[in-house]
């Protein structure tokens, strides 16, 4: 399962893929960009980042660790937008726009779980900011769409949220929702 299609989230899916026969999930509007047929452009430029040692440390661990290089995804299954998924612990998918066109998070209800991947974090990778935010312009397709998509999640009842960068934060996705559009932009 990927929340969304950026090289530091699908790196080890196509090994995972050929090697195991993993079946690989994204998001329809992502899928182009997880086989490397489509670029994901961001809205802004990243120097005006580069002022701040967290972009510089991110963007080294990136590099050290082939985090920047696409790995295409030869064979990739789509997931849509409310669908629950037939594997363990059957998340629903929560498609939340704007970091990428698919970013979606995953709700495992059972688990009182949300997975957010980059549609909402705790720790900013370019600036270093801790607490719930969205990802930075600099990282994001669409800011605003990414702020405004925010609303799908206040209305997950998980009391646990998982994010792709940054600690958990266990006091509710309302909460979270409420500290990131707090936030605003970085």
């Amino acid at each position: 399962m990927l929340t969304h299609a950026h090289a530091d989230h699908t790196g080890f899916a196509e090994r995972a893929r050929s090697n195991s026969s993993t079946r690989i999930w994204v998001h329809g509007n992502d899928v182009r960009t997880a086989k490397g047929s489509e670029a994901d452009p961001n809205e802004g430029p990243l120097g005006g980042y580069l002022r701040h040692a967290e972009a510089w440390r991110t963007l080294f661990g990136l590099l050290l660790h082939g985090g920047t290089r696409v790995i295409p995804i030869l064979d990739v299954s789509a997931f849509s937008d409310g669908e629950t998924l037939a594997i363990p612990g059957h998340p629903m998918v929560v498609h939340i726009p704007g970091h990428t066109d698919g970013m979606s998070a995953l709700y495992a209800a059972d688990r009182s779980a949300l997975f957010t991947g980059d549609g909402l974090v705790t720790r900013n990778p370019l600036t270093g900011r801790l607490g719930p935010q969205i990802m930075p312009r600099g990282l994001n397709r669409r800011s605003s769409q990414a702020l405004e998509s925010l609303g799908k999640l206040e209305r997950i009842p998980a009391k646990l949220v998982l994010p792709g960068h940054g600690e958990p934060w266990s006091d509710g996705a309302e909460s979270a929702v409420a500290a990131a559009r707090k936030s605003g932009f970085s």
